[in-house]
C-alpha cells in the first residue's frame, strides 16, 4: 500500500513536470518589444499598458518594454507599475541601449518587472519623486531603497533590481531563453530561440511605437521643446502682426502655441521663469516697435535665457541642457533683430503701396504710441511716430503729416 501510494506521488509530479508550461517552442511563436522614451506622460503609459493586453492576446510569448526615461510625469505610471508586477503574460523591462536611463517612475517600472534587464553603462536612480514635480509621493522600501537621491552605472546583476545585463535586444533574447516565470501563479518558460541549421536564431520580434499624436505629446514634454515652442511662437505671432496680415505664418503660430500649451500643463514648472521669458518677449517687442534694437532687445534675450535655463523645478530628473537653450535665445533674438525687420521694413517700403500720397490722409492707431507705434491707413498697417505729448492710444484717429522713409509721421486728427 505504501509502495503504490509513493509510486503515485511519483507519477503526480513526473507529469507536474511535464505539464509545465513551454512558451515560445510553438511553431509561430513571437517577441513584442515595445519601446519606449522620454519624460512618461499619460499617452505614453496607456500606449504601454494598451500594448502589453494587446500582446496577451494575440498570443505572444512574451513583451518586452525597451525602456529609457528620466521623468514621468502622471499618476499613472502606478498604475501601470501594478499590472507590469501581474501581467497577462511574461513582461520583461529592459533599461537600453546605453546611454539610456531610467529614474524616477521609470525605476519603478523596472523594479516592479517579473524580468528585470539593463544594458551595461546605462543609469538607474533618482527614484524620488516618482512623478516629477510631486514630493508627496511616498518612499517605498525595497531593491531602489539608497537611491531616492542619487544613480548608479549599470556594470553587473544587481539582486532585486536587475537579474540580466544585455547590451542589445538580440543578447537579451538569448539570455531569456530557457528562463522559468511565474504569470499569475502559473510557471512558463520562456523558449526565445529557434533550432537552425547553423545553431539557433532568436524566434519572430515585432517592435511597436507610440503613434504620431503620442509621439508628439512626448516632444512637447521635453522641457527645451516646450521653452522653444513657447517663445518662437510668440515670436511669430508678432512677426504675422506687424510685417504679414492672416496667413500661413498665424497657423504656423498657433499650433507651436498648442505644442507648448501641452508642455506647460504636464511639466513641473517654476512660474517666475516662465514668467521672465514671457518678458523677453515683451521686451524684444517693444524694441522693434521703436525701430531699433538696443537696450531692451538686450534685456529682452537675458531675461529669455535665465528664463529658458530655470524653466523647470524637477533637477536632476528634468534639467535643460544650457547650450539648447542659449541657441533658442539667440536664434528668437537674431529673429527679431534681422527677421522682422527686413520683411516690415521690405512690406512699409512697397513702391505698390506708395508712401508720399498719404500725407494727409486719416487713419487709426493700431498700437499705443511711446512715442512709436503702428497705424492702420488706408487698410494698410504702418510703423509710425508721434509727439510723446500726443497721448495716441489704440483706436485714436490720426492724421499723416509727413514720410520719413518706411514711418509715418502722424499727429492726432
Amino acid at each position: 500500500m505504501v509502495s503504490r501510494f509513493i509510486l503515485l506521488l511519483l507519477i503526480a509530479a513526473f507529469l507536474l513536470v511535464l505539464g509545465s508550461p513551454v512558451i515560445g517552442d510553438e511553431q509561430g511563436g513571437r517577441i513584442e518589444i515595445i519601446e519606449i522614451s522620454g519624460n512618461l506622460d499619460r499617452p505614453a503609459l496607456d500606449f504601454v499598458s494598451d500594448r502589453v493586453e494587446a500582446a496577451a492576446r494575440g498570443g505572444a510569448t512574451a513583451a518586452i518594454i525597451q525602456l529609457d526615461s528620466r521623468a514621468t510625469l502622471s499618476a499613472g505610471v502606478l498604475q501601470l507599475a501594478a499590472r507590469i508586477a501581474d501581467p497577462p503574460l511574461p513582461v520583461v523591462v529592459w533599461v537600453g541601449p546605453a546611454p539610456a536611463s531610467a529614474f524616477g517612475g521609470a525605476a519603478h517600472l523596472l523594479a516592479a518587472a517579473p524580468i528585470k534587464a539593463a544594458a551595461p553603462g546605462v543609469r538607474i536612480g533618482y527614484t524620488q519623486p516618482v512623478i516629477a514635480g510631486d514630493p508627496r509621493q511616498p518612499v517605498r522600501s525595497g531593491p531602489l531603497d539608497g537611491f531616492t537621491e542619487s544613480a548608479f552605472a549599470v556594470a553587473e546583476p544587481i539582486e532585486g533590481l536587475v537579474e540580466i545585463v544585455a547590451p542589445s535586444i538580440s543578447n537579451l533574447l538569448v539570455e531569456l531563453d530557457g528562463r522559468t516565470v511565474e504569470v499569475r501563479g502559473e510557471f512558463v518558460t520562456l523558449r526565445t530561440l529557434r533550432p537552425t541549421g547553423d545553431g539557433a536564431a532568436a524566434i519572430e520580434t515585432v517592435f511597436y511605437e507610440p503613434s504620431i499624436g503620442v509621439r508628439i505629446l512626448a516632444i512637447a514634454t521635453g522641457v527645451e521643446a516646450a521653452f522653444f515652442f513657447l517663445v518662437a511662437g510668440l515670436a511669430v505671432v508678432v512677426f504675422e502682426f506687424y510685417a504679414l496680415g492672416p496667413g500661413i505664418a498665424a497657423a504656423v503660430a498657433a499650433l507651436m502655441l498648442l505644442i507648448s500649451g501641452y508642455g506647460l500643463a504636464v511639466l513641473p514648472l517654476r512660474g517666475w521663469a516662465v514668467g521672465l521669458a514671457l518678458a523677453g518677449i515683451w521686451f524684444l517687442t517693444a524694441d522693434f516697435q521703436r525701430g531699433r534694437a538696443g537696450p531692451l532687445t538686450a534685456l529682452g534675450a537675458l531675461a529669455m535665457l535665465v528664463g529658458g535655463l530655470y524653466f523647470t523645478d524637477s533637477a536632476p530628473q528634468i534639467q535643460p541642457s544650457w547650450w539648447i537653450v542659449t541657441v533658442i535665445t539667440v536664434s528668437v533674438t537674431a529673429f527679431y533683430v534681422i527677421g522682422i525687420r527686413t520683411v516690415a521694413r521690405a512690406r512699409f517700403s512697397t513702391p505698390t503701396m506708395g508712401r508720399r500720397h498719404l500725407i494727409g490722409r486719416s487713419g487709426q492707431a493700431v498700437t499705443r504710441f511711446d512715442p512709436d507705434g503702428v497705424v492702420e491707413v488706408e487698410g494698410a498697417r504702418w510703423q509710425a511716430t508721434a509727439h510723446r505729448e500726443a497721448g495716441i492710444g489704440p483706436g485714436d484717429p490720426v492724421v499723416v503729416r509727413a514720410v520719413d522713409g518706411p514711418i509715418l509721421e502722424v499727429d492726432p486728427a
